[in-house]
């Protein structure tokens, strides 16, 4: 499996998020992330799921933990690990935008349908199809992902001055 085609697999997930319902929708994403992935080999399931990791790795970074720490009023280290998986399941554009410019976020963080900005369930599907497929776990990673966060550390006080945008969303 390559990078489009995993793409391509969260891509089909989305299909099922209702934007008129503001419940719901991460549920069924992750109910149809499991389906497609029931329907690959197991190795591609490996395969999809080092995809994910590397995705998972890349938005280690100070500048989107800074932007989810101002968008859900704080963010702990599991809560970014959750904000990066939803961040993933938001699909490819809005994931290269945000690793490119974290401040894009401003545009998708309120989009009718999203429910919220953590979603740890969708990190661990590959894992549960991989298991209900072959009996067995996940093999891990064969990596074991960068130590501390890429960029630029932020103190709390400098949010404001750091992501303008996202600072002034939440101040209305």
């Amino acid at each position: 499996m390559n990078i489009d085609q995993f793409w391509i697999l969260i891509e089909a997930s989305r299909r099922v998020v209702d934007p008129e319902r503001a419940d719901g929708n991460a549920r069924r994403q992750a109910e149809e992330l499991w389906k497609q992935l029931s329907r690959l080999p197991p190795e591609e399931i490996v395969e999809f799921s080092a995809h994910f990791q590397d995705r998972m790795d890349a938005a280690f970074q100070w500048d989107l933990w800074g932007v989810a720490y101002i968008v859900a009023g704080g963010c702990s280290d599991d809560g970014f690990a959750d904000f990066r998986s939803w961040l993933i399941s938001m699909g490819r554009r809005v994931f290269e935008d945000a690793v490119a410019n974290a401040e894009s976020l401003i545009r998708v963080v309120d989009a009718p349908g999203v429910e919220d900005v953590f979603f740890e369930e969708f990190r661990y599907v590959p894992a549960r199809a991989y298991e209900a497929m072959t009996g067995c776990e996940l093999p891990p990673a064969l990596t074991a992902g960068p130590a501390a966060p890429t960029g630029e550390k932020w103190r709390e006080e400098e949010l404001a001055h750091r992501f303008p945008s996202v600072w002034a969303r939440n101040e209305k």
